[in-house]
């Protein structure tokens, strides 16, 4: 099968989902696959498709922001994430569904909505009179499809929007049925950045939390040891430095929810090397004890333990088990 073939402008990807079929449509994150979601042979074709198990429900991508009430229930803190300009974007919202389809709303009667920041989708979905059923583009178990390439390697005979996905990480998902709101799948939304944009508190069954200092052989690695002897039920911390290649320290910064760096130029070390600002909370203040004498070492890490457990720990509680 010759793969441009299988590419389709607006028009024809339009018929084929009228018609019920799924197609592979570009997003600013991975490629995905769609089918309408008011037609539950549609839904199980692209279940099928993708080898996907009963149970776990598609996503649904309405036709534009104003039609998010036509099918879910639209509660204040969903306006306030939509306010903060969220969505479009790489951001999955799980509301109280006002609809029923089969394969898309969860036994729960929640359902998660997404509208992409992607020009071609958008109009994609603007044209039509039904709203999308949509998942990544892979096979069950195995990795999105970030590239057409990839794409036409899982499924080389399933027509596909013109257009390139960005080749961002899947979108984060939120449960914002009600306050605080609750992070079910890590994206490119920051827990912290949320927060931050909403004035809502977004609350987790884990949390990853980085400390970094210069060398990563002193202070970060006592914060990360002593955070984690406290037992917090979903709690990991880890460390890093500086003077780490630029690499490792990238790495460790993506993986993390929230960064609480030693001094205030390694925010800036962190903020100059591309790290989202809104994961990096304000610094502990803890100066370097490399070269100091012993006495003055033991203040430090004494005002270090103390500033974990009156400032760190609490906000870690706060996250991981909502507000008292």
């Amino acid at each position: 099968m010759n793969p441009a073939r299988m590419i389709v402008n607006q028009t024809e990807a339009t018929r084929l989902l009228e018609a019920g079929n799924v197609i592979a449509i570009p997003t600013e994150t991975v490629w995905g696959l769609a089918s309408r979601a008011d037609e539950l042979a549609a839904v199980r074709r692209m279940a099928e498709l993708k080898g996907r198990k009963e149970g776990k429900p598609f996503t649904l991508f309405p036709q534009s922001i104003g039609r998010i009430n036509d099918y879910a229930v639209l509660t204040e803190p969903a306006g306030k994430l939509i306010a903060a300009g969220f969505v479009p974007g790489p951001l999955t919202i799980v509301l109280e569904a006002r609809v029923s389809f089969e394969g898309v709303v969860a036994s729960d009667g929640s359902v998660g909505i997404r509208l992409p920041a992607h020009k071609e989708m958008l109009k994609l979905l603007a044209g039509l009179s039904f709203p999308l059923a949509t998942t990544s583009a892979n096979p069950s178990g195995l990795e999105p499809a970030k590239n057409r390439k990839e794409l036409q390697d899982y499924f080389p005979e399933l027509p596909a929007l013109a257009g390139e996905c960005g080749g961002i990480p899947a979108s984060t998902v939120l449960d914002a049925r009600q306050e605080p709101l609750v992070l079910i799948r890590r994206g490119p939304v920051g827990l912290l950045e949320a927060e931050r944009a909403t004035g809502l508190r977004v609350v987790s069954s884990s949390l990853r939390i980085l400390f970094v200092c210069t060398g990563g052989v002193d202070r970060s690695p006592a914060a990360a040891g002593w955070l984690e002897s406290q037992a917090v039920p979903g709690l990991e911390a880890r460390f890093a430095g500086t003077l780490w290649p630029e690499r490792e320290i990238l790495s460790a910064a993506g993986w993390a929810d929230m960064i609480f760096p030693m001094e205030r130029h390694h925010a800036e070390f962190l903020e100059d090397l591309g790290v989202s600002p809104a994961k990096i909370l304000e610094p502990l203040g803890i100066i370097d004890p490399h070269g100091q004498d012993e006495p003055v070492r033991k203040a430090i890490f004494a005002r270090l333990e103390r500033t974990l457990s009156e400032r760190v720990l609490p906000e870690v509680r706060a996250r991981l088990f909502g507000p008292s």
